[in-house]
């Protein structure tokens, strides 16, 4: 597969992403790429949301309570829990190929399960992971996500001082 192809295949779920009905404020998916296997990025991710499975926060806000339910080859079932709120949120990480073995493709659903109405900030309970991992500096990355998809995008911060570099287009 060409990076012209997963150009266009990162498109086409980019415009899947905007096509899609109505904002559920209590869900946010996110969709990365990769030019690598995935038991590359998978296995980072994997490390990292174990290194944050501590109920103490040393690496900032949010950046821990990270409990992996269930793990199979094609997903991860995990639970955070904000120290801030006590906002409970399920998230389910699925990875596959998209068509060649050396691409891979991470997309992440979190659905708030509180009752709880403040945030902590649902985009950014599945970047943080993302980005201390290292993935956003890995092989061929590219992060697919919007408003329409995850509502807390517009207004996150991630603790980055640029916020306009975590957004990509693909036209």
């Amino acid at each position: 597969m060409t990076a012209r192809a997963l150009l266009v295949a990162a498109g086409f779920l980019q415009l899947l992403l905007f096509a899609s009905s109505a904002v559920d404020p209590s869900k946010c998916i996110a969709i990365w790429t990769f030019r690598l296997p995935c038991s590359g990025p998978v296995g980072d991710l994997v490390n990292q949301l174990k290194t944050w499975s501590s109920k103490k926060c040393r690496d900032g806000p949010e950046k821990c309570n990270y409990e992996i339910i269930k793990e199979s080859s094609q997903s991860l079932e995990v639970k955070h829990t904000s120290p801030q709120t006590g906002k409970v949120m399920d998230i389910n990480f699925e990875f596959a190929p998209p068509a060649a073995k050396s691409f891979c493709k991470i997309k992440a659903i979190s659905t708030s399960t509180s009752k709880n109405a403040t945030s902590p900030n649902d985009y950014c309970i599945l970047h943080n992971p993302i980005e201390a991992s290292g993935l956003t500096e890995a092989e061929g990355y590219q992060e697919i996500c919007n408003k329409q998809k995850c509502p807390s995008k517009s207004s996150s911060h991630c603790d980055k001082k640029d916020n306009a570099l975590m957004f990509t287009h693909v036209l």
